[in-house]
């Protein structure tokens, strides 16, 4: 299948979830009210974050795959696959004991949330915790779907996901009330579901009777994953965090002006994700002189159409929201809404570099760079927060996004000269 199809595909499975955010969004947050959905805006982050927290087992498959992909070897593949279920399921487990840990101080003390609604936090964070490990596992298959080219079925599955995220809380509220930890419990039982299907969608690999499952195959996933997953940990946190300071520092009552625009914001990474989700494993199989090519074209697409998009998003985010939500809404979110349009160009650009790193080979590059990004911007972040508020925390933000994309320009343009037009 083509980058081109490919892209459409990872296009659908983020723009119809984009629909049912805008129809459904209106609704939650009038009956939860400004706290109930700013907790409930946690709870996703939460599940979005630990959908990444696979030991960059995902990421390993789809590059691993991808180069196995040429040759057919079924007993490989299947060996490679299991290997990587095996570390996805210890990364789950793991996973799932932090959020645990955490849950309790997390809702009493941490995120400044009233009295009358922290026992309900507690247990949505509690369930949320329990929903980590099949979130991983969920993780990992969806990197093999990659690697092996089925993007239709992979997109299918996160299509589903995306969907439910916003779908289910409303049912949810309309069935049980504002009940925080029902919609969680209804969101783990939908990533059940999805486990489920790309088991059956994978089943051929799976279930293929192989034997001689080594440290090797292991090893290679872990060598590669394990720098990865810095960026998996690390990433998220620079992305999703911040709502956690801004509760802390502000209160969740007046968390939903920021993550509602963030998280609408947010979406636009849609376009230049599904670009560069299809660019990895067709980077990872191309010629040194080929991949430079693809490079540079998708590159320079990515800079041209996202300014475009973010400039065209900033002009329509007072009437849009205004519509959409309410006209006080709108002119409280404003500011934070054109702060973060910057910063949300700044991303979909650095995807391009890191994408070309990782097809490379190189997590370790993208790894060390955001562990030297989270410690300028946790700093950044706590001061901006707690003594400018909101627009404090947007702009630490794309201070952020912006020393990303700096820093893996430089190291993709050194790839290049030493790489690829050496050859």
């Amino acid at each position: 299948m083509s980058l081109r199809k490919n892209t459409l595909w990872n296009l659908a499975g983020s723009g119809l979830p984009l629909l049912a955010a805008v129809a459904f969004i209106p609704f939650m947050l009038f009956r939860l009210g400004n706290e109930a959905f700013g907790v409930l805006t946690l709870i996703w982050a939460l599940i979005g974050y630990f959908s990444l927290f696979d030991m960059g087992v995902g990421r390993a498959l789809t590059y691993e795959l991808s180069k196995l992909r040429a040759s057919n070897n079924i007993a490989e593949i299947s060996l490679t696959l299991k290997a990587g279920l095996l570390l996805t399921l210890a990364a789950g487990i793991l996973g799932a004991m932090v959020m645990l840990t955490l849950a309790g101080y997390l809702a009493t003390h941490w995120l400044k949330i009233s009295p009358d609604l922290q026992q309900d936090a507690m247990r949505s964070f509690q369930i949320a915790a329990i929903g980590v490990i099949p979130t991983t596992i969920t993780s990992g298959l969806r990197g093999a779907l990659e690697g092996l080219g089925r993007f239709p079925a992979s997109n299918l599955n996160k299509m589903f996901l995306g969907l439910c995220m916003f779908i289910i809380p409303a049912i949810s509220i309309t069935m049980h009330g504002n009940q925080l930890s029902a919609i969680t419990l209804y969101l783990v039982l939908a990533r059940l579901i999805v486990l489920f299907v790309a088991t059956v969608q994978l089943r051929g690999y799976i279930f293929a009777p192989t034997t001689g499952l080594t440290k090797k195959h292991l090893n290679q996933l872990v060598k590669y994953g394990a720098w990865v997953t810095v960026t998996c940990i690390v990433g998220p946190l620079m992305v999703y965090g911040d709502r956690f300071f801004v509760s802390a520092a502000v209160g969740a009552a007046l968390l939903p002006f920021y993550a509602i625009p963030q998280e609408g914001l947010q979406r636009l990474l849609m376009i230049p994700a599904a670009l560069c989700g299809a660019l990895l494993p067709q980077l990872a199989a191309l010629s040194p002189e080929e991949g430079a090519t693809v490079y540079k074209h998708n590159y320079k697409r990515v800079v041209l159409a996202m300014l475009g998009i973010c400039l065209f998003s900033a002009l329509l985010a007072f009437p849009a929201l205004s519509w959409w939500l309410s006209v006080d809404f709108a002119k409280q979110a404003l500011p934070i809404v054109l702060i973060l349009c910057a910063g949300i160009w700044f991303n979909s650009i650095a995807l391009v570099p890191y994408t070309l790193l990782h097809a490379n080979g190189n997590p370790r590059v993208t790894a060390l760079f955001h562990l030297f990004e989270l410690l300028l911007y946790v700093i950044m972040l706590w001061w901006l927060a707690a003594h400018y508020g909101l627009i404090g925390a947007a702009v630490a933000w794309v201070g952020r996004a912006a020393l990303d994309l700096l820093l893996l320009n430089i190291a993709a343009n050194k790839l290049l000269k030493s790489t690829y037009e050496t050859n």
